[in-house]
């Protein structure tokens, strides 16, 4: 992926894989908060998403789907996610981007402003406050 002058320039080179590990991060006023996987897509198990802190720590609640028993490890090319991530969302109140690592590379998945379609229920439900909490609202002008 490419970002300049206001141009983004997507290449998608990924090799056919079983079960990737979909690396979302969830960035509030450009910044990169939190992050989940969604793992086991394809498998009988059924797919997973696992949140995690900005330092890589698992977080204490789901959403919609369970989460995995034991921790992930964090993704060898982790932050440069975060920078490309809060490159991305910089003038965004919230977006979630999504990546992939493929042999110790990184591919661009998505942008997207409602994950779930903002449908999707947290358990405990504090957590959907919580997130939400983090959207600054103060600083968004309405047009008249």
């Amino acid at each position: 992926m490419l970002i300049g002058d206001g141009y983004i320039l997507i290449i998608r080179i990924a090799e056919p894989q079983s079960d990737l590990t979909d690396y979302k991060l969830m960035c509030f006023n450009g910044k990169v908060e939190c992050s989940f996987t969604c793992t086991n897509r394809n498998t009988e198990a059924g797919l997973h998403v696992t949140f995690y802190d900005r330092d890589w720590q698992k977080m204490p609640f789901a959403r919609h789907y369970p989460a995995e028993q034991a921790a992930m490890p964090k993704p060898r090319n982790y932050e440069k996610m975060v920078q490309l991530a809060e490159k991305l969302a910089a003038p965004l109140k919230f977006a979630r981007v999504d990546f992939y690592e493929i042999n110790g590379r990184i591919y661009f998945g998505e942008i997207t402003f409602f994950p779930g379609n903002g449908t999707e229920e947290f358990s405990p439900e504090k957590w959907d406050y919580r997130l939400g909490e983090w959207i600054e609202l103060k600083t968004i002008l309405i047009a008249k």
